[in-house]
């Protein structure tokens, strides 16, 4: 715990100064919120709030589909509302957003869903695409070289305020 909170520290520091666009920690209903463009987490918290996040769009689709197929007038309802319906499924759809990088390696390694199908998988090409076409590798390297030298400073800081005669 000590870790994670001079790891908070230390990014909150870089923000300050304006190199980094840190917002800190976040409740689970920030992820669907969009308070942040990423959420950073272990890996095992990661892997139970995107299969809840599965599970659910999965659970609430079937509902709908179960509520729209009761008699003829939902049917009808159903054709009404089929449109909106449609958006709905694709922004929800979790094998759209198949693919994520794994940062802290040398070369561009992306990571698919086990249970990927040809649609998730397509998907996870396209994002590996496009993280090499703009040089994702590269822009991360030059950030973190940036940064490394604010963080270092940072977590100095304190120490040498602690030595500090008062």
């Amino acid at each position: 715990m000590k870790s994670s909170k001079k790891a908070g520290e230390l990014l909150r520091s870089a923000a300050n100064s304006g190199d980094l666009n840190f917002y800190g920690n976040v409740e689970g209903n920030d992820i669907f919120k969009g308070t942040t463009d990423i959420v950073v987490c272990d890996g095992f918290v990661g892997n139970v709030a995107l299969k809840a996040s599965e599970g659910l769009a999965t659970m609430v689709g079937g509902f709908l589909k179960e509520a729209f197929s009761r008699n003829i007038f939902t049917k009808m309802v159903a054709i009404v509302a089929l449109p909106v319906l449609s958006a709905f499924k694709k922004k929800v759809d979790h094998r759209r957003y198949n693919g994520a990088a794994l940062l802290g390696l040398r070369g561009l390694v992306f990571k698919s869903h086990g249970s990927a199908d040809e649609v998730a998988f397509e998907q996870a090409l396209i994002r590996a695409y496009d993280a090499a076409r703009n040089q994702l590798l590269d822009r991360v390297r030059t950030r973190i070289a940036h940064a490394a030298p604010l963080l270092a400073g940072s977590a100095q800081a304190p120490e040498a305020a602690a030595a500090t005669p008062t």
